[in-house]
This record gives C-alpha cells, sequence and structure tokens, in this order.
C-alpha cells in the first residue's frame, strides 16, 4: 500500500557527501469531496541522511496521462482538466527534516527519519463536478546549520486525486469551419464548443484542406486551446498560401479532447491572404503626433509670453 521512491545528489566537491530522501505514498486518493469542503490530505517524507533537511512544497498541475494509467481507465471520460493545484495550500512550508530516531512501521518495512507533511484542500463553491488531479513537488535541501554546502535534490512529484460530488459530462462540438484573417498565410479557424460540465484542452491535429473532386490539396493542425463548459473555443491551423490558390475547398477538421474526438467538412471558399500595411499607418500615426506635440508646446509658449507681459506690465506700474 505504501511505496518509497528514493533520489539522491552529490554535494559540492569540497564536502563529497550524498543524502537520501524519498516521499509515501506517490498517489494519493481523497475520494469524492463536496463543493465549499476543506480537507486535509498528508503524506511522508522519509530520509537516511543524518543531517537537517529542509524541504520546499510546490503544486502544480496534474497531466490527463495521469487518468489515461490502466487503475483509472474507467474514470477517464470524466475529467475536468481545470487548475486545482490552486486550491492547495500548505500550513508549513518549508518543512524541516530533523534527525530522529522516531521508528514508522509499514508492510514495507520500518523507516527512521520521517516526517508527516500536511497540506489542506479547499474546494470552490464553483468546482466543476468531475475528477481533478494535482501535484505536489518536494524539494529538499541539506541545511547550512549542517556545515557542507547546499545540495538540491529532485524527486518524484505525488499525484492528488479526488471527485468533486455531481454529474460530470465531457463532450464537445466542431461548430464552424471559416478562414481567419492574415497578412501572409491561409490561417483557418476551426470553432469548438464545450457543451458538457468540464474544463477541457481541445487540438485538431488533422485540418486537411481537399479540391472538390476530393484530391488532398495540403494539410495541418492546430495548437492547444482550453476550453469552459459553454464557451467556444477558436483553433487555429496555418496553410502556405503558395500552396492554395483562391478558389472553393473541402475543408475537414478532427477536433481531439480528453478521450474524445468530433469532426466536421464544409465546404469553404478561400481568399488570398490581404496584406495589411501596418508599417504605412504606424509613420503616419507618429507624423501625426509629432505634429500635435509641436502645436501645444507652440500655444503653451504664446500663452506664457503674454501672462509674462503682463505680469512685467504691472510691476512697472508699482
Amino acid at each position: 500500500m505504501i511505496y518509497i521512491f528514493i533520489s539522491f545528489i552529490l554535494t559540492a566537491p569540497v564536502s563529497a557527501k550524498e543524502f537520501q530522501v524519498g516521499v509515501s505514498p506517490l498517489v494519493i486518493d481523497l475520494g469524492t469531496l463536496d463543493r465549499g469542503e476543506k480537507v486535509v490530505g498528508s503524506f511522508f517524507i522519509v530520509t537516511s541522511s543524518p543531517d537537517e533537511i529542509v524541504v520546499k512544497l510546490t503544486s502544480s498541475p496534474a497531466n490527463l496521462d495521469f487518468f489515461k494509467k490502466p487503475a483509472n481507465s474507467d474514470i477517464v471520460n470524466l475529467v475536468s482538466e481545470v487548475d486545482s493545484s490552486v486550491w492547495v495550500y500548505f500550513p508549513d512550508n518549508p518543512y524541516v527534516l530533523k534527525p530522529a530516531n522516531v521508528l514508522l512501521n509499514t508492510k514495507g518495512g520500518t523507516i527512521s527519519d520521517w516526517k508527516k507533511v500536511n497540506f489542506v484542500l479547499e474546494i470552490p463553491d464553483d468546482a466543476e463536478p468531475c475528477y481533478h488531479a494535482f501535484r505536489i513537488a518536494p524539494t529538499p535541501y541539506i541545511s547550512k546549520d549542517s556545515g557542507s554546502s547546499v545540495s538540491i535534490v529532485a524527486l518524484v512529484a505525488i499525484t492528488v486525486k479526488f471527485k468533486v460530488d455531481g454529474v460530470c459530462v465531457v463532450s464537445g462540438n466542431v461548430l464552424d469551419i471559416m478562414q481567419g484573417s492574415s497578412a501572409n498565410d491561409v490561417i483557418l479557424d476551426i470553432y469548438f464548443q464545450n457543451t458538457g460540465t468540464a474544463t477541457f484542452s481541445s487540438y485538431s491535429p488533422d485540418v486537411a484542406i481537399y479540391y472538390e473532386n476530393g484530391t488532398l490539396v495540403d494539410t495541418g493542425r492546430s495548437g492547444y486551446v482550453s476550453v469552459s463548459p459553454d464557451e467556444i473555443g477558436v483553433l487555429s491551423a496555418r496553410f502556405n498560401s503558395d500552396k492554395i490558390s483562391p478558389d472553393n475547398y473541402l475543408v475537414n477538421s478532427t477536433v481531439f479532447y480528453n478521450i474524445n474526438s468530433s469532426s466536421k467538412q464544409v465546404m469553404l471558399s478561400i481568399e488570398k491572404p490581404k496584406i495589411i500595411p501596418k508599417v504605412e499607418a504606424s509613420r503616419l500615426d507618429i507624423a501625426r503626433g509629432n505634429n500635435m506635440f509641436w502645436i501645444i508646446l507652440i500655444i503653451i509658449l504664446v500663452v506664457a509670453y503674454f501672462i509674462y507681459r503682463k505680469d512685467a506690465g504691472n510691476t512697472r506700474k508699482l
């Protein structure tokens, strides 16, 4: 039930010493939680080093690949990719691990020099009712008081998973494909709507342009776009305009999200990209700005001159 990962690294050459630090367990399942609930989780930091060790903790989003493992295959389609790592905080950070003779008995054996580390997870009131996961990365280093140089160890991060109670729906639909604006290349925008209750990352690795007779002209791919529930994301794919002349084409796009996909084919009239004269426009704006500056400066000088003459005349009368 409990696993220990041991990593080690050598310190500076002046004081050639090694120390070992591990974490246990590597996966924490907090079960099903309610919106607005606050729960305390814990894990162990263990070491065989006689030195005092300081451990700093940081949290970060977990990758969807964690839910694609065989152990989570039955829930992978019920996952929200919203960043839940911002919901966690650590009461004490960093933690100090001091040498001790207290033993921790586990099924894997007896562990000495261990410390129980707590973290607090607070579920927002508007959390999406799906499975979530985040990572806790411990970064240990020898305290300066130990008399040796500071040395950092890289450990495998702990993954924390949990489910926010409620009905989770992961679904999406390609609405349309249109040509976007561009000065040089042909840009095709795929409009994709999240029709479910979970935030997910979407992308289209297969955007294909065909002649009307079905002959392939060119293929492209979009970048990743995070889409929230009821939101419409725009996935853009770029094509070389030298390969595509203005004409009518069949365009097909398959958008992948979570472990699902949605496809759409449309007839699209692709136009030649229009070059926007940005440089000329910017120069004109600069010229106008310079002229306005000199006009305002002349007005200020004229007003200052008349005020000076009026004050000088009043002084002579006195």
